[in-house]
């Protein structure tokens, strides 16, 4: 199996990641799964946003690529075995929320990753950049309680989809995903400061 950037040199890259992790509110809350459409292809992290200041805020975990596989699963409808790519949270009603890409970064050979590391003008360098995906934009929501959702990412070459969708369950069991048009927290400019919606719902 082709051996991926290691984490180590992950953690190394996302030293900038605040030691303030998510805590999962007490009372009402709403479920929250977010998934990677593509785990294969990058290493992301996930944080909340503080809307007051329009800012990333807690850490809440690593979706692909970190040292260990998230293992919280809350019950909620679709839930499947812990594996890369899957995230579960329970999280506030009382407030708008936003969950977005703290850091992404294409998987690599670690050989490929060093070589780029050590020679900034190669090939190796070169196609770590070409490969390297844009901020993903953040939904921002105010869930209702007891109700669960899922916000898909995906980033991609110079680009990042997301996507955010209630999750409904059928008389049959069977579950249904339901498109929300949610503001967002955008990135004009890649690597800026983000920009928050003039007003959150």
């Amino acid at each position: 199996m082709k051996r991926t950037l290691s984490a180590a040199l992950l953690l190394l890259l996302c030293s900038g990641v605040s030691a303030k992790k998510y805590a999962e509110p007490v009372g009402e809350t709403a479920n929250l799964r977010i998934v990677l459409l593509n785990p294969d292809a990058y290493s992301v992290h996930i944080a909340e946003y503080d809307l007051t200041t329009c800012k990333r805020g807690a850490d809440v975990g690593w979706l692909s690529g970190g040292r260990k596989i998230d293992m919280v699963r809350i019950d909620m409808p679709g839930s499947e075995a812990p594996r890369e790519g899957l995230l579960e949270r329970r999280i506030a009603t009382d407030r708008p929320v936003a969950f977005g890409t703290r850091f992404i970064m294409p998987k690599q050979s670690v050989l490929s990753s060093l070589m780029a590391a050590t020679n900034p003008g190669g090939a190796s360098a070169t196609a770590l950049a070409n490969a390297q995906a844009a901020i993903c934009e953040a939904p921002v929501f105010r869930a209702e309680p007891g109700e669960s959702y899922e916000l898909h990412i995906q980033p991609l070459p110079q680009s990042c989809r997301s996507e955010l969708l209630r999750i409904q369950v059928n008389a049959d069991g069977s579950l249904r995903h339901e498109l929300i048009d949610a503001p967002r927290i955008r990135y004009p400019v890649s690597l800026n400061e983000p920009v928050c919606p003039d007003a959150t719902p």
